[in-house]
């Protein structure tokens, strides 16, 4: 029989990796919408990653049905928000492929960091053993977002440069 502690700790897993996919495929929305075609498919990808993601803690939550069913301002978390959810003052229209790849990159580290501060600090044994289990995944997206930062342009210009800014109206 599952423990309570485990299956709080399941709830907030999935929850933490279904907010991720949620704002991932918002982001993908903006982009399309201000023309960054690149970027839009980017944060696509990090939206399917995330929802594969949390599909892989729902198989292994089965076992410890059923999870609590959390309001929002029941979660506890590192940070105000789930700590793959990025703040969105970290991203603009005319971002690039490196860009979301860094923003991509802190959400996963703040990620790890989340399961591997639960494996060090729970008192539940079964806590530890899934978070540990949960942090390497994290690691291992880590290591694979660090890899592609490194095969796609750094960009020559800044963001901040805008060719076309908004019309201000008096």
């Amino acid at each position: 029989m599952p423990t309570t502690k485990v299956a709080l700790f399941l709830a907030h897993s999935i929850a933490l990796e279904v907010e991720a996919g949620d704002r991932y495929e918002e982001l993908a929305d903006v982009m399309e919408v201000h023309n960054n075609p690149e970027v839009a498919v980017l944060f696509r990808q990090m939206s399917d990653f995330s929802r594969k993601h949390a599909q892989s803690v729902q198989e292994r939550a089965e076992a410890f049905q059923p999870l609590p069913e959390l309001k929002s301002w029941e979660y506890r978390w590192n940070a105000p928000e789930p700590p793959e959810v990025g703040d969105f003052t970290g991203t603009h229209y005319l971002m690039t492929p490196f860009h979301a790849l860094q923003f991509a990159l802190a959400n996963e580290r703040r990620g790890w960091e989340y399961y591997n501060n639960m494996a060090a600090d729970s008192p539940d044994p079964d806590v530890r053993s899934l978070a540990g289990a949960f942090a390497e995944e994290e690691a291992e997206h880590v290591k694979e977002l660090e890899e592609w930062l490194t095969k796609v342009p750094r960009p020559t210009a800044d963001w901040a440069e805008d060719p076309d800014p908004a019309a201000v109206i008096d």
